[in-house]
């Protein structure tokens, strides 16, 4: 499945599970999550050392006050957080989110699409998706 017909099929998952609210809606978005889709992630490129480079990630506070991971699903939500101007980004996945958020507690997890359907994991929800995901995966 090609990356933009996965997120496309992750934004509709979405939108049926919030007009249903049932477990069944809720299991088919969380599978999706993890099976790889791609988030735009914003991010300021940095200059490294060498020829290497660092990034530096948005980190957007929820009502709370703890810093979370925008994932935007598609450039229209993303231009909901920077604007009309060239902002530089990085395709993540929720493996990619797992492992920072769970090595590192300056995140309290990540949202998807803050400014739209605000979808946020905790670090709580994403360990338990982790081993999901696990568990879900053929043996090797």
């Amino acid at each position: 499945m090609s990356t933009e017909h996965s997120m496309s099929a992750l934004v509709s998952a979405i939108a049926q599970m919030q007009k249903e609210n049932s477990r069944e809606s809720r299991e088919a978005v969380l599978d999706l999550i993890i099976s790889g889709v791609e988030f735009l992630a914003p991010v300021e490129i940095l200059p490294g050392h060498g020829e290497s480079s660092d990034l530096k990630f948005t980190l957007l506070p929820n009502q709370s006050g703890q810093p979370f991971f925008p994932a935007f699903t598609g450039w229209e939500e993303l231009r909901k957080l920077c604007g009309p101007k060239n902002q530089q980004t990085v395709a993540l996945t929720f493996d990619h989110y797992a492992n920072m958020i769970l090595r590192d507690n300056r995140a309290a997890g990540f949202v998807i699409d803050p400014f739209g359907c605000c979808l946020s994991f905790e670090r709580e929800i994403i360990s338990h998706l982790v081993q999901r995901k696990t568990m879900q995966a053929p043996p090797q």
